[in-house]
């Protein structure tokens, strides 16, 4: 029974890719640290810049997609510097820790039907290799940038909210977004070595940091037998869809909450916990439950700032609550399947991206998150 449920959570949940996590395009992770690749891409007449003003996507709202531009194509000083930052990853030890001020990452190149694009459809090759490049770039530090954008398309304005993401970029937008900005935010966060305190610099197309520190000065980092480089993190967050005996679900509500809206136990997975352990502990925590089982379903990318959610099922054999333990939860009920079918199938969305239920005055979020997956998985599934 598990395992025909499984592969019915593998087709269920497979046809569509969750928001965020569509595989839009593909990295190339090999090719960042080619110089000559990278270069070609950046300045070709077929690259797409998807631009970000302190973190934030610049989008054209009437068109609702994200603003796009290219090498030429913004106007003399985004050029200007597209080549200052070539140089720099070229040679990005020779500056004495200064960066340029542009802040890029190379996103990847894009496919079609999961194939890549031949070079006619493109007009990008490199060797094998074939496919429209994408680069993420924020341009909050470049005052003349920022001037050229404004002149040039008044009309395009940053997202700033998740609701506004949600209401403009589609999933493959999204998707790339969601890449970019965490990227971006790290290299924008992280200015020195966490082995010696030295200033870093990004390398490989924005996807690494290197330590600037002598050869003199010890640095753990630098040393490192495996990697002498720094990498992005992702912190690892449990949510799970909560189910009792009597085939009922759990909805909890956190103080902080848009009004009416209940989700899924979550939390952090702390070290030395595997995903499991977690997710039993964070249901005790809030909700005072005892898991008898875990159930992995689905995962999902959430740049907001870094993380990768890791969704579940957890199963309890009994359904009285204790919320005092670390008094998190400012509510939870348990709710019987007609309740959460008509919430997840006939639920109206609010501004506050909140599925209210016919008839009442709560829900739970839209369908582009994790947590409201995860209790459509139950309906279908399981009560």
């Amino acid at each position: 029974m598990l395992f025909k449920r499984l592969l019915s959570s593998a087709r269920t949940l497979g046809d569509k890719y969750i928001y965020f996590g569509n595989p839009s395009l593909n990295r190339h992770s090999f090719l960042r640290s080619d110089q000559q690749f990278i270069t070609n891409a950046i300045k070709s007449k077929d690259a797409k810049y998807l631009l970000f003003n302190n973190l934030l996507p610049i989008a054209d709202k009437e068109a609702n997609k994200f603003f796009v531009t290219g090498y030429d194509k913004l106007g003399p000083q985004l050029t200007k510097e597209i080549d200052q930052w070539l140089n720099f990853n070229n040679d990005p030890l020779s500056t004495n820790g200064a960066r340029p001020s542009l802040l890029v990452h190379f996103l990847g190149l894009s496919e079609k039907n999961g194939k890549l694009e031949t070079a006619r459809e493109s007009g990008f090759q490199y060797k094998a290799y074939h496919g429209t490049p994408y680069f993420a770039i924020d341009i909050v530090k470049s005052s003349q940038v920022l001037k050229e954008l404004e002149s040039n398309h008044p009309n395009v304005e940053p997202l700033v909210t998740r609701e506004e993401v949600n209401k403009h970029l589609n999933n493959f937008e999204a998707s790339i977004f969601a890449q970019g900005k965490m990227y971006l935010d790290w290299l924008s966060t992280t200015q020195f070595c966490r082995g010696c305190g030295s200033s870093v610099v990004p390398i490989n197309a924005g996807s690494e940091l290197k330590c600037t520190s002598t050869k003199e000065k010890h640095c753990p980092v630098k040393e490192a037998p495996v990697s002498n480089a720094s990498f992005p993190r992702l912190d690892p967050v449990l949510i799970t869809c909560v189910v009792n005996q009597d085939k009922q679900v759990l909805l909890t509500r956190l103080p902080k909450f848009p009004q009416g809206l209940y989700s899924c136990i979550a939390g952090f997975i702390e070290p030395g916990e595997t995903v499991e352990n977690a997710v039993k502990r964070e249901v005790w925590e809030e909700a005072g439950l005892h898991v008898q089982r875990v159930e992995i379903i689905q995962s999902q990318p959430w740049p907001f700032p870094a993380n990768i959610m890791i969704g579940s099922v957890a199963y309890v054999d009994t359904s009285e609550l204790d919320l005092l333990h670390d008094m998190e939860l400012q509510d939870a009920r348990w709710v019987d399947k007609e309740i959460i079918t008509d919430i997840v199938y006939k639920g109206t969305e609010n501004n506050d991206l909140t599925l209210i239920g016919p008839g009442l005055d709560f829900g739970i979020a839209n369908d582009k998150t994790l947590a409201t997956n995860l209790y459509k998985y139950a309906v279908d599934n399981i009560l």
